[in-house]
């Protein structure tokens, strides 16, 4: 596969991201009131700044009105991005492009920092979160997708294992294990509670150790199909399990958007898979060349 080729994954994986976010926003909303409605956060502005009490904010029709405002509004700009990353060839515009690509990155890192303080403050979410950031970060700095660039595919490989391991950690139950989890694979395998943990701490395990794997040359070709297929096949897990034949609309309504925006978790290991081919094919059409 050509230059050209890959970087039509790039624009693709960062499409699904933004296209994938916008989705859920819109008609799901995000988790902003995890910061906006903290009263031991926010006190200190809402009653020293805007001279209101914290009950007069929390209660506030026009203030409720303003965070589902805001809320759309990412949306929509979540849309655009998706838009102008799909386009970007085609969009002449470079600074228009990096505005609205740029602008979109800053909101999804911003949604990311929501998602933490919304979960307890779990970290583990924002590294998770790795992949889906880096795909329109490749395409707002305008990165050359060159196989023989080792620290590109070295930094790919962190974005990608930032992700697995979180993910790894969180199936074996480190620090706890989520119930959708569980939930999951209990619904698409049809397997009982103790199994479905059992099933959940070893590929978590296999999440960890292929994150790690991914750096050891001669394996990191066998390592990155693994995680282009498990990528693959955790984003439309969430479409499998919420899948209902009796209520076929609503239910890919519903968890379609989860599928989206984790597509980037199959894309970006096949591109990087794709560098590395072309990374051990060029030298040896070099030497087959030579002589």
């Amino acid at each position: 596969m050509n230059k050209p080729k890959i970087i039509s994954l790039v624009k693709l994986c960062a499409f699904t991201v933004f296209i994938g976010r916008a989705y859920q926003l819109y008609f799901f909303g995000g988790p902003y009131r995890a910061i906006l409605w903290d009263e031991s956060l926010l006190t200190p502005v809402v009653e020293g700044v805007f001279n209101y009490t914290w009950f007069e904010y929390a209660t506030s029709s026009t203030v409720n009105s303003w965070i589902e405002a805001w809320t759309k509004l990412n949306s929509i700009i979540f849309f655009i991005a998706a838009i102008v990353c799909l386009f970007w060839n085609q969009i002449k515009y470079i600074r228009v492009k990096r505005f609205f690509v740029g602008l979109g990155l800053w909101l999804l890192f911003l949604l990311a920092i929501c998602m933490v303080k919304d979960r307890n403050y779990d970290v583990l979410q924002l590294f998770e979160m790795s992949i889906q950031l880096t795909a329109p970060f490749l395409l707002w700095k305008n990165i050359k997708m060159n196989p023989q660039n080792k620290n590109l595919i070295v930094g790919l490989k962190l974005a990608i294992a930032l992700t697995f391991i979180p993910h790894g950690l969180l199936a074996m139950g480190f620090p706890f294990r989520p119930g959708y989890f569980i939930d999951m694979t209990i619904m698409i395998l049809g397997v009982n509670e103790t199994q479905a943990t059992q099933f959940l701490f070893v590929v978590g395990f296999l999440d960890v150790l292929m994150a790690l794997l991914a750096f050891v040359p001669k394996l990191s070709k066998y390592v990155l199909w693994y995680m282009m297929v498990w990528g693959f096949a955790t984003a439309f897990a969430r479409l499998v399990s919420g899948f209902n034949m009796d209520f076929i609309s609503s239910t890919i309504h519903g968890s379609a958007y989860l599928t989206i925006y984790r597509l980037a978790h199959g894309i970006l290991p096949l591109i990087v898979l794709l560098l590395e081919f072309k990374r051990t094919e060029q030298p040896l059409k070099i030497a087959l060349h030579e002589n």
